[in-house]
């Protein structure tokens, strides 16, 4: 009971702690998100908080859902649709890329063996920015823009989790703690199954519950249903041992679009809306201020040199995706667009290039964060340099979140709107001629 009363004032007081951190940061228009982290890097010194510990599961079975659910649930699917090729790309392929550059770094560079430089790369590839998208909403920048940043982080964390746990079982195997004997063949449909199984649970689930809405005009009951959507089809990806994350987007994609559309009255749409908004709110603080309290316990100069192998790793990793796989968009871009007029004839969709201008801010927003630090928290007792993991992880997610963070902050509000306008226009120009 002492336990349990002890608990809920440290969520009380975590939760003012929040409320004042938000409000401070919106007089200066600062993300209050990295504002919550540099707050509790700061309550990590204090006793009272300092025991105050991110629980692994707690954030992949309470926080992830949530914001994954209420980002793709506030996505612009025609945007999506629109923009499909570059997100494909950043997510899939771009996530890859950026994987096997900091394994290669960790690998060369730290010493660690392929299958732990590998394992380590998964974890600190996803990236999350959080803290970014509500700058651009705070300082009004193009939905385009936001939306391919968005959707890219809300696809590749499915991607990350998935290269997670088919390295973390190879790892397994090689050390001789997994009792089961894989085939290559068995590799690759457990690979494919993680990828697509999701996606495929996560649509044909929001379809059904978009279906079951019809039934219903009681905002509290359809609040309800979208809720518990969020985690059902989470545990029902993971019973079936395919990614529950990926799950969750597509679903939170489909309700979001087809089933707030379809099946719910406007007073219920708005409703949803703010209480998702809400919820993402609450979710967010916590995790944030958590985070910053985590990596204030932690003992990142013990592991310098690996910490700056992985930061090149990283760094290095996102810039070359980004220059490889856009220049390989826009290539397709133009010539789809001379494909169009060659033809003469309208085709039924577009695909339309990625402006240059935009290639620094879509850099600097691969900050590393929540769904890092749960992989890394996750690892089983006893996998090899699990320490070293740990801390590495813990020096990414601060550097990326503080550094390119604050970097976001002071380069954006001179990142002219009108320069951004001038580029969309060219663009759908292009597309449309």
């Amino acid at each position: 009971m002492a336990l349990a009363e002890e608990q809920v004032e440290q969520l009380v007081l975590l939760l003012i702690v929040s409320l004042v951190v938000a409000l401070i940061a919106r007089q200066f228009r600062f993300p209050y998100t990295l504002a919550l982290v540099l707050v509790g890097l700061a309550l990590g010194r204090i006793p009272i908080v300092s025991g105050v510990h991110l629980n692994p599961e707690v954030v992949l079975f309470i926080f992830i859902p949530v914001l994954l659910f209420e980002g793709s649930w506030n996505v612009s699917v025609t945007v999506l649709l629109k923009n499909w090729l570059p997100v494909l790309l950043l997510a899939v392929p771009g996530l890859l890329i950026a994987l096997a550059v900091a394994a290669s770094a960790l690998h060369f560079g730290a010493g660690l063996t392929w299958l732990e430089a590998l394992l380590l790369g998964a974890i600190i590839s996803p990236t999350d920015p959080v803290a970014v998208v509500s700058l651009f909403r705070q300082l009004r920048m193009g939905e385009r823009l936001r939306t391919i940043i968005e959707g890219e982080s809300l696809f590749n964390d499915g991607i990350g989790a998935a290269a997670y746990t088919i390295v973390l079982g190879l790892l397994l195997i090689e050390e001789g703690r997994s009792a089961q004997s894989i085939a290559g063949w068995q590799v690759g449909v457990e690979t494919v199954w993680l990828v697509i199984g999701g996606p495929l649970i996560g649509l044909a689930f929001g379809f059904l519950i978009s279906r079951l809405l019809r039934h219903f005009d009681d905002h509290l009951i359809e609040m309800t249903i979208t809720f518990s959507a969020a985690y059902g089809v989470y545990l029902v990806g993971d019973l079936l041992h395919t990614s529950g994350l990926l799950a969750v987007v597509m679903t939170g994609l489909t309700l979001g679009s087809y089933g707030r559309q379809r099946s719910m009255s406007e007073r219920t749409r708005d409703v949803v809306d703010d209480v998702w908004e809400f919820i993402s709110y609450i979710a967010n603080s916590l995790l944030f201020l958590l985070l910053g309290i985590q990596i204030s316990n932690s003992h990142i100069g013990a592991v310098f040199g690996p910490l700056l192998w992985a930061i090149a790793g990283v760094i290095v990793g996102r810039a070359l995706m980004i220059f490889l796989l856009l220049t390989l968009q826009n290539g397709i871009a133009y010539w789809y667009a001379h494909r169009r007029r060659s033809a003469r004839k309208r085709l039924r969709s577009s695909i339309m290039p990625v402006p240059r201008s935009w290639r620094p801010i879509i850099l600097l927003s691969g900050l590393r964060g929540a769904l890092s630090l749960a992989l890394v928290l996750s690892l089983p007792q006893g996998i090899p340099n699990s320490s070293l993991f740990e801390f590495v992880t813990y020096g990414v997610v601060l550097i990326t979140l503080l550094g390119q963070g604050i970097a976001m902050r002071a380069i954006l509000p001179r990142w002219s709107r009108r320069h951004e306008q001038v580029d969309s226009a060219s663009a759908e120009s292009l597309s449309q001629s």
